[in-house]
Formats: C-alpha cells, sequence, structure tokens
C-alpha cells in the first residue's frame, strides 16, 4: 500500500474531511511494484506516481499518527468499525503495519462490497453502479466507497417506507 485515505463518519455524515496520504514503500514493495506492468500502467494513469515524487511522501508510522489524532479527537473511547470496500484487505494491512490504530479498532467491520453482492442479488444493480470512473486513489476510493453505502442506506429506507404502507393499507 502506497496511499492511505481515510475520514471518520457516524455512518451517516463525515465528522471529519476526506484525507490521504502517500506513505513510502519498502524496498521490496518498490520493487515488486517496478516489475508489474499493470500496476506501474495504473498508477502512472492515475497520477500516483507523479504525486509520489511531487509532494513526497512519509512514513507508515506518521500515516497512522495522523489518523490517529482525528480518532482520539472524536472518538477518544471505545473501538471504531473499519468500514470500506473489501475492507478486510485493509484491516490486515493496519493488523501488519499500523498496530496503534488495530488496537482502536473493532474486529467487526463494515464491508460495502458486501452490501453490494447483496443488493445485486436481489435484483437492485443500479443502486451499485459506479458514479464515476475508478481511478484507483484512495481518497477517491474512501468517498465513493461512502456514498454507496449511503445509497444503499437511503434504499433500505425506501423499501421499508413501501413495506410499511403496503401493510397500513391491508390494515385499513
Amino acid at each position: 500500500i502506497i496511499e492511505v485515505g481515510w475520514f471518520l463518519s457516524d455512518h451517516h455524515i463525515k465528522i471529519t474531511d476526506p484525507q490521504s496520504v502517500l506513505i513510502t514503500p519498502d524496498k521490496v514493495a518498490w520493487e515488486l511494484m517496478q516489475q508489474d506492468l499493470f500496476v506501474q500502467t495504473m498508477h502512472t494513469e492515475n497520477d500516483l506516481l507523479k504525486d509520489m515524487e511531487s509532494f513526497g511522501t512519509i512514513m507508515v508510522e506518521d500515516a497512522e499518527d495522523q489518523i490517529l489524532e482525528d480518532i482520539n479527537k472524536h472518538y477518544p473511547e471505545g473501538l471504531l468499525t473499519l468500514a470500506g470496500a473489501s475492507v478486510h484487505f485493509d484491516h490486515g494491512f493496519i493488523r501488519n503495519w499500523m498496530p496503534r490504530l488495530d488496537r482502536k479498532l473493532s474486529h467487526r467491520h463494515m464491508d460495502v462490497s458486501t452490501l453490494k453482492m447483496f443488493f445485486d442479488s436481489q435484483g437492485f444493480y443500479s443502486y451499485g453502479e459506479k458514479q464515476r470512473p475508478t481511478v484507483h486513489r484512495a481518497l477517491d476510493d474512501v468517498t465513493d466507497t461512502f456514498d454507496l453505502f449511503c445509497r444503499y442506506a437511503e434504499l433500505v429506507q425506501e423499501l421499508e417506507y413501501s413495506y410499511s404502507n403496503r401493510t397500513d393499507a391491508l390494515d385499513a
């Protein structure tokens, strides 16, 4: 992972502004990235490599400090739920590389990709359609995933409203 994006929410509104930082890859990660033409092409097209040169990178511990600063400011007590798309991958990275952050996280996840699979299987494909092309940048990914979560929450509310109106009509 060479870019980390995050923001805090209460599942309905964003508590903090979305942020991202570029992580200094270790030697092995950098070499693997250089060997993979797909990854090189993706990171060139989405300007990640250019941004690494222009803006520089920080150590993973410094990124962890920034995230913990947000968490401690807004949620000093209790465990937080990590949310995202296929978030188990992110939690694995956090467990290995950001142990202080890991201690602030619950074992539970809000995996929006699971919601997408469920609603797609029920015929609600249009709700999970991307609103813009995927650019594989952390800030866009966390924002797009939260927006998708909000669309699914609105769908559940609409379905509940529709169901209660139907049962009210039956009771009348």
